[in-house]
């Protein structure tokens, strides 16, 4: 019965070990990619150190203190997400925003330096526009150096307030600039023309929505050819924010009313919606799970979470991520026998564990990459209908797409908006879903 015991405890020690490992190996491999694309910037970096390329950094380090700002506003947010999922302590978020405070000083010390290397190097452009663009740079790094950029500091007196004022100058200047700069082209040392420079940022927000409009209109064009049969075998989702968001809403009403013991229906009702709108490689999925067969697992990892002080609630996402696997399936095939989820719950430790320490390390900035290290794991172990799944995406893919994400659920009131940014998330996930061939050869 004791080597039972230790042979038990052994097998999950290596489980959990080889899940921090394929965790690992998942990131080393992206950072390796990533690190291929910029090793021609390292290795040159002087070709990239012209006036052009330092007066574009000028214009956005201008910008810093708002930067700054919503640094720091996203960080109160989350901390508290962070603090109660991890248990971090409470010094780690001061330390956080030390740390953040004194990379935006750095990276404000680089743009004075950035705007000295233009003026010395260039003379047209020691215009008294020229010169007016350097002293908001070195603005921003007494902004920095006196308060939080544009948010205040303690404690307060007379100067901080001055310091917080000069953030805001460089700021309003520095929206100026990038439109001369980055939009029209034209440099640090052209006299500013209000109307011309909003002129221009509305001609590019103009530009990208009618180019994402037509990204939409081709995307849309390819899922109706696969669906009348004149294109190959895609995947995407067709899902929207409306059609989730009476779903969502009615089943949570529920689950509140009931004090939680509507969840297992709240679970199927969206499983089974967001799989009717899941096409894998031309073949729609489907769910035939139901509440009521879902309660008595319910109730049992409830108990055992209970009686187990917390610790069986590690088991429960794996658990129903099985279940869920088990009633998914392809339409019109035949059932879910031969689908599942092979994943087990200590690797799903050692990921989460890995997670976390990036996170730490990071302090949240690694989130992309490590929902897509889980994301990819979790595809990897889904069988529909004995076809096993791989997921393609990445992380600069999702990274704006995760980051509203997380703004819906940390903004007051924005939880509203969740359905709509969660199907937007759900399109770029299930597109770059498909079979993994490569498992079958």
């Amino acid at each position: 019965m004791v080597n039972q015991v230790d042979n038990s405890i052994d097998q999950m020690g290596e489980q959990i070990g080889q899940g921090i490992d394929d965790a690992a190996k998942d990131i080393t491999s992206g950072l390796k990619k990533t690190g291929e694309k910029t090793g021609d910037f390292w290795e040159n970096w002087r070709d990239y150190l012209t006036p052009n390329n330092a007066e574009k950094f000028v214009s956005v380090a201008l910008l810093f203190p708002l930067f700054m700002t919503v640094v720091l506003w996203l960080l109160t947010r989350v901390s508290g997400w962070v603090y109660g999922q991890y248990f971090l302590p409470l010094y780690d978020f001061f330390f956080a925003i030390f740390l953040v405070k004194a990379l935006f000083l750095i990276g404000s010390g680089l743009g004075v330096a950035a705007a000295g290397y233009v003026l010395y190097k260039n003379e047209s452009k020691r215009t008294v526009w020229g010169w007016l663009t350097g002293a908001a740079t070195a603005a921003t790094v007494l902004s920095f150096l006196g308060c939080l950029g544009i948010n205040q500091s303690y404690p307060y007196n007379g100067l901080t307030q001055t310091f917080k004022i000069l953030g805001w100058v460089a700021v309003v200047w520095g929206i100026d600039t990038c439109s001369r700069v980055l939009l029209q082209k034209l440099g640090i040392d052209v006299e500013p023309i209000i109307s011309r420079d909003l002129a221009a940022y509305r001609d590019f927000y103009q530009t990208y929505r009618a180019k994402h409009e037509a990204e939409e209109k081709a995307e849309k064009e390819e899922i109706a050819k696969a669906q009348n049969g004149q294109a190959g075998p895609v995947s995407y989702f067709d899902g929207t924010g409306a059609g989730l968001f009476g779903t969502y809403l009615l089943y949570a009403l529920l689950t509140i009313i009931t004090c939680g013991f509507a969840a297992p229906w709240l679970n199927c009702a969206i499983q089974r919606w967001r799989t009717k709108h899941m096409v894998v490689d031309g073949k729609r999925v489907t769910f035939n799970g139901t509440g009521a067969s879902l309660l008595g697992h319910w109730i049992l990892w409830k108990f055992l979470t209970v009686i187990t002080c917390g610790l069986f609630a590690f088991f429960i996402p794996v658990g129903l991520q099985k279940w869920n696997m088990n009633h998914t399936y392809y339409e019109g095939e035949k059932g879910a026998e031969d689908s599942c989820f092979d994943g087990n719950t200590f690797q799903y430790i050692g990921y989460n564990i890995m997670q976390f320490l990036l996170l730490v390390v990071t302090f949240g900035l690694a989130y992309p990459w490590t929902h897509k290290m889980i994301l990819r794991w979790q595809t990897k172990h889904q069988l529909i209908n004995n076809d096993r799944l791989i997921y393609d995406g990445t992380a600069l893919g999702m990274l704006v797409r995760a980051l509203v994400v997380i703004l819906t659920l940390v903004i007051p009131f924005a939880f509203l908006a969740s359905p709509w940014a969660y199907c937007w998330l759900w399109r770029y996930q299930y597109s770059h879903t498909h079979v993994d061939h490569s498992s079958a050869e």
